[in-house]
């Protein structure tokens, strides 16, 4: 009787890290993020071009952009060659932040670079990295020079929500491979002016805000530090509106990790999404976790 293959000592394939790549000196600087953060956990790398979806009939139009993104397929091929990785291009054609999407689902992370994302013509407004954000499943990667060039830390915002405690996982998995140092921060608004020292009634405020703070990212970083006992996380509670604190912090880590949306998710649509404005403000790489 025939018998079926033993497949059972196969290791499952680990999931993919998808890059969108334009071609633009931002794109390859995602792609080489992309790949020094796949190789520790093995994880195959795919680089996306999307090429407009014309019709046939446009004629030299549609030659041009067939040219266009031919150029970005091997343009993207050398750049792997370079990096010393044999990884994948796929060539889509459609809408830019869409067809990211759908090559991104069920991907480790989605990495963009952070300008220059003429993926496609007739593109979003807006940056496609933000767009992505909002949307993909999977953590999206904006890549950015880092301001410090020296910094090995990550800096994770926690408000208590799930998402962020899912930011904080994706942060330790990545020191675990990467040897990073990874502080967790938790932002609170002062009272006012007074709090300067000249009311106690506004000090004590002050000081409890901070304890509330300090025992969310202690309740938090509970639940990771018995998955990631080698990870030592730092907890910082600071008297400062969380966007503004993690947008201070960029200037001095190797990488943010916030989640998609915070624990009070009408708040942020009134006053702007915390990982939106760290999006557009940070000065290191930016990883939005869903």
């Amino acid at each position: 009787m025939d018998q079926s293959p033993d497949h059972s000592d196969e290791q499952p394939r680990a999931p993919r890290v998808v890059v969108g790549y334009d071609g633009s000196p931002d794109a390859d600087a995602a792609l080489a993020w992309a790949v020094e953060s796949a190789g520790p956990l093995r994880r195959p790398v795919e680089v996306v071009v999307v090429g407009s979806a014309m019709d046939p009939v446009v004629g030299h139009f549609r030659e041009q952009e067939d040219r266009r993104v031919e150029r970005r397929r091997a343009a993207a091929l050398d750049r792997l060659a370079e990096l010393g990785v044999d990884g994948t291009v796929t060539v889509r054609r459609g809408p830019t932040v869409p067809e990211l999407l759908r090559a991104s689902a069920g991907a480790a992370m989605l990495v963009l670079g952070s300008s220059g994302h003429g993926l496609a013509a007739g593109s979003l407004t807006g940056s496609v990295s933000q767009h992505a954000a909002r949307h993909a499943s999977c953590p999206v990667v904006t890549v950015r020079p880092a301001r410090s060039t020296h910094a090995h830390r990550i800096v994770v915002g926690l408000d208590g929500s799930e998402e962020s405690a899912k930011a904080l996982r994706f942060a330790c998995e990545r020191a675990q491979s990467t040897g990073e140092s990874v502080t967790a921060v938790v932002g609170f608004s002062s009272p006012g002016p007074a709090a300067l020292g000249l009311d106690d009634a506004d000090a004590n405020r002050r000081v409890r805000r901070r304890e509330d703070a300090e025992r969310t990212a202690a309740a938090v970083c509970a639940d990771c530090t018995s998955d990631f006992p080698d990870i030592d996380i730092v907890i910082e509670a600071i008297g400062v509106r969380p966007a503004k604190l993690l947008v201070d912090c960029s200037a001095t880590a190797s990488l943010v990790v916030v989640g998609s949306r915070g624990r009070d998710a009408f708040t942020e649509l009134l006053l702007g999404s915390v990982s939106q404005h760290v999006l557009q403000h940070a000065e290191c790489p930016v990883a939005v976790v869903r």
